[in-house]
């Protein structure tokens, strides 16, 4: 899990990069954050190890990546569905991660496995 959040880390910190943010690290409290919530999203059945989870969740890291750099753009605005300072306004889908980037994630809600 631990080279999972290290590459999800990296690819948040490029794609913030990209936006011509002008930050050196990526918080890891975020990615943690994404981590789990997109955990918790997954329903991932109780047999599941860490690395089981790892293995699953590894095949989105560039969502999980946009979704970290989602919830860092909300800074200030956590919680939120609309924000504004300073005579900038700002309206969000969602108050934490839009449900376009969660659907793309696995969902294993009422398959056989988790009727185990």
């Amino acid at each position: 899990m631990d080279s999972l959040k290290a590459e999800i880390r990296e690819k948040a910190l490029a794609y913030l990069q990209e936006t011509d943010e002008d930050v050196d690290t990526f918080p890891q409290s975020i990615v943690d954050f994404v981590i789990e919530y997109a955990t918790e999203y997954c329903h991932f059945p109780k047999h599941f190890t860490d690395d089981d989870i790892a293995a699953a969740l590894s095949r989105n890291k560039s969502s999980l990546a946009m979704a970290c750099q989602e919830v860092y753009s909300k800074a200030g605005a956590e919680g939120q569905l609309s924000h504004s300072e300073n005579s900038i306004s700002r309206g969000y889908k969602s108050a934490w991660i839009t449900s376009d980037i969660l659907n793309g994630l696995p969902n294993f809600v009422n398959t056989p496995s988790t009727l185990r």
